[in-house]
């Protein structure tokens, strides 16, 4: 029961642990959606590229989400703009189209079979005093110019208090999208190895020893795409961050929808529909916590499922758990670690959100490595200055208690 939904589609595919030292001009550490677009991105370049998966590919945190494809994030244009201000909010939301078309394109290019479906999303709420919320965001996305839709929606329409939905959003299957990606890599110049995990990194000059199964690899550059970061220095990145667990379910049902939805009233509720054409599944989320509370995990679990359970009537027949690094922001970060380490590049702190941030992370990573512009490379800098309210949410979210460091230092 704790693997996910989409392990399920995991192919098994014929790749080796790293079994020897190596050199390499870029090493990508993780194999999740982000790591494999990198090297998606890379792999007709002159460099010769080695990624590094800690456990099987199908084990990572891509195929352990719900695998929604949307712009519509809950209220997210909202709460950048309180931080920031409009216009990073639009380039924001730029961002998150510009990745939908971006997977679009590979799946149509390699005619790839990942369920892609475009589906109504639709961020709601149940809880009166969020009313003013949703007009703030409706005002946002007029200013953006997105289309959303009143329609009557066809569940729990006596709760909810205020709802925005949009059409033209996409869900899909994450491991059918990247077994497809790991079988285009490995019939090119890219390695790729699995249960491989980098415990270690130091520089030795201008190089970069990375350690991996007690063998060395040696690279110009290196990029670490493995969800959370294993160094504390540089980047800080436990100070800008923290992370949440949430809980999943998968049952097996006879009627589907095409709705993909999230609440923005606490707890947060997150659903959507799967249909392989064989089988038809309700994918159910909640019971979101900080991942310091263990104590809760096992009622958690049963909550998730007997709220599940009342929804479909069954019991699930996948339950999981996700970990998602959350940023001070609301926005990623993404990019060039630091000036003193222009070779070390990062992806993290997707907000729930990986699969577009995962795939635009990808194609900002791939442009400065070769040294191309990038529209969005100033906006998900880890570099980025820090705003005062930004101060309030790490104070707010991470001292309490939330951190986890590693201990590693780069």
């Amino acid at each position: 029961m704790q693997k996910s939904l989409w392990q399920k589609y995991g192919q098994k595919v014929n790749l080796s642990s790293i079994k020897n030292d190596q050199t390499a001009d870029i090493v990508i550490v993780g194999g999740g959606i982000t790591g494999l677009t990198i090297a998606y991105n890379l792999k007709d370049s002159k460099y010769k590229i080695i990624l590094l998966e800690a456990d099987d590919f199908f084990s990572s945190t891509t195929c352990k989400s719900t695998g929604k494809v949307t712009y519509l994030q809950d209220l997210k244009y909202s709460d950048i703009e309180s931080v920031y201000d409009f216009n990073t909010a639009k380039l924001y939301y730029e961002s998150q189209k510009d990745a939908i078309k971006l997977i679009r394109k590979t799946v149509e290019d390699n005619l790839i079979d990942c369920d892609l479906r475009k589906v109504k999303t639709v961020t709601f709420t149940t809880d009166n005093s969020d009313i003013v919320k949703f007009k703030n965001e409706k005002s946002i996305l007029d200013r953006l110019g997105v289309k959303y839709y009143d329609e009557p929606l066809s569940f729990d329409k006596k709760s909810i208090k205020d709802f925005i939905m949009v059409k033209n959003s996409y869900t899909f299957n994450p491991a059918k999208y990247i077994g497809a990606l790991i079988k285009i890599l490995d019939n090119s110049n890219v390695k790729l190895y699995q249960k491989s995990r980098v415990t270690k990194i130091k520089k030795e000059d201008k190089l970069y020893v990375l350690y991996a199964n007690d063998f060395k690899i040696i690279a110009k550059k290196i990029i670490v795409s493995c969800h959370y970061p294993f160094f504390t220095l540089p980047g800080f990145i436990p100070l800008k961050t923290y992370t949440e667990k949430s809980y999943i379910c998968a049952t097996k049902i006879e009627d589907e929808d095409d709705y993909s939805c999230i609440s923005s009233s606490k707890p947060v509720v997150s659903f959507r529909y799967y249909n392989d054409m064989i089988d038809k599944y309700f994918i159910y989320l909640n019971c979101v916590s900080k991942t310091s509370d263990n104590l809760n995990y096992k009622k958690n679990y049963e909550k998730c499922t007997l709220l599940s359970k009342e929804i479909t009537g069954k019991m699930p027949n996948f339950k999981w758990t996700n970990i998602d690094v959350m940023t001070n922001d609301f926005m990623p970060i993404v990019g060039r670690i630091s000036d003193a380490e222009k070779n070390v590049f990062i992806a993290t702190g997707y907000n729930t959100w990986g699969m577009t941030n995962g795939t635009i992370a990808g194609k900002i990573i791939s442009n400065l490595v070769l040294g191309r512009k990038s529209k969005y490379a100033n906006l998900f800098s880890p570099k980025r200055n820090i705003a005062v309210k930004r101060v309030i949410n790490f104070a707010k979210n991470t001292l309490l208690g939330s951190v986890k460091s590693y201990g590693y230092t780069l």
